[in-house]
């Protein structure tokens, strides 16, 4: 008999029947508050469970955590049970916003945890950590006795102290980055200084290089014509990949300028094609022809789905990770929160989630009315 217990981490928290379905997220956060009843939070965690996934598997990805996803899941419910207990919703925040602060803490405090041992006490001292290690940066990485005296002198702890605070830092960054996400006003993930650090990590920063000029390469293995158009949209040089161009200020003189990318009805009309639309293919398809290429070669991870039903009924998509011809098959019925995968493939068999990525997205286009023929999605980010 096959092993599914991971399948079960992803529904901890669906409802049989499924609670009643309402517009926002934040209806159900309101009825919580206004009528005091656990159950509408139950409901919350019953859409929610789609997207949780999605959030987490990204989370199990980027910091190579296999085999944590479940305790992962769980530092996040905790992080939001600590918003609920701070969160006004007469202040006119949406809770999915209101929340990331709180369980950004409790994931970064879970994975610092199982990788050093040991975790911060509080978020105050989460803070003075990254407090110490910019200012460890900020000094050139000094670690002499004077050095360590200015620092523990700005932080207001004693040399001792500071000298282990960084020494616990310097490992963490292997680890965990040092800053917060938020969610902006769309609920999309974006990054927000809190008490910045400098901090650098040979390895990180060697396969960040080593990333960078992979993407180059498959940026270079496109055909002139490719290449050309996805300069232009994006706004830098094809040649030597500069992002500024020589211009003229108001008074004549050379200056330089940000290049500004290109929409794609100037692309047609520049490249002499018959419609933005087809400007738009071209440049998608490059797209798609360099993401292939860098999931083929190990630096990223993409998952590739194809439509095989669309009726007003359901949809069916085949779905296949890293472009190694394994497909797997997802059924999802219009308007409903969740999807159901019939065939998994190899890779999520070992752990590899991918099958969230495909769902999620297709969950989401059902809120456009729009599903694509064909779509790659980046797993990884570049």
């Amino acid at each position: 008999m096959k092993n599914n217990r991971w399948m079960e981490d992803l529904y901890l928290y669906r409802m049989k029947p499924a609670p009643p379905k309402l517009d926002d997220f934040q209806e159900y956060i309101a009825l919580y508050f206004s009528e005091k009843d656990e159950k509408y939070l139950d409901w919350f965690l019953h859409h929610y469970e789609p997207r949780l996934n999605t959030i987490i598997m990204q989370t199990v990805q980027e910091y190579a955590m296999p085999g944590h996803f479940a305790d992962l899941k769980q530092a996040y419910l905790f992080g939001i049970w600590k918003a609920l207990q701070k969160y006004e919703p007469s202040a006119g925040v949406p809770f999915l916003i209101f929340k990331e602060y709180y369980v950004k803490n409790e994931i970064d405090e879970y994975i610092c945890t199982m990788r050093k041992g040991a975790s911060m006490g509080s978020v105050d001292e989460y803070r003075t950590l990254k407090k110490a290690m910019a200012l460890f940066a900020k000094y050139e990485y000094k670690f002499d006795e004077e050095t360590v005296t200015q620092i523990a002198a700005e932080i207001g702890k004693s040399n001792k102290i500071t000298k282990e605070i960084i020494r616990c830092g310097i490992d963490s960054t292997h680890y965990t980055d040092f800053y917060r996400r938020y969610a902006d006003e769309e609920g999309e993930s974006t990054a927000e200084d809190v008490t910045r650090d400098d901090t650098s990590n040979p390895e990180r920063l060697f396969f960040k290089q080593w990333q960078t000029d992979a993407v180059f390469d498959a940026y270079e293995n496109l055909d002139y014509r490719e290449r050309s158009m996805v300069a232009d949209h994006l706004g830098f040089c094809p040649e030597c990949y500069g992002i500024y161009e020589l211009g003229k200020d108001e008074a004549g003189k050379s200056v330089k300028l940000l290049r500004k990318g290109k929409a794609y009805i100037d692309l047609a009309a520049e490249h002499t094609l018959s419609s933005p639309d087809t400007a738009f293919r071209i440049v998608n398809g490059a797209y798609e022809k360099m993401l292939i290429e860098l999931a083929i070669d190990g630096y990223i991870h993409i998952v590739e789905l194809r439509r095989k039903k669309k009726t007003k009924t359901t949809i069916i998509y085949e779905y296949c990770a890293d472009h190694n011809n394994d497909w797997g098959e997802i059924h999802y019925t219009p308007g409903d929160d969740n999807y159901e995968v019939t065939r998994y493939v190899y890779a999520d068999k070992k752990g590899g989630f991918f099958f969230a990525a495909a769902g999620d997205w297709i969950v989401r286009q059902s809120e456009k009315e729009k599903f694509p023929q064909t779509v790659i999605i980046p797993v990884t980010k570049i």
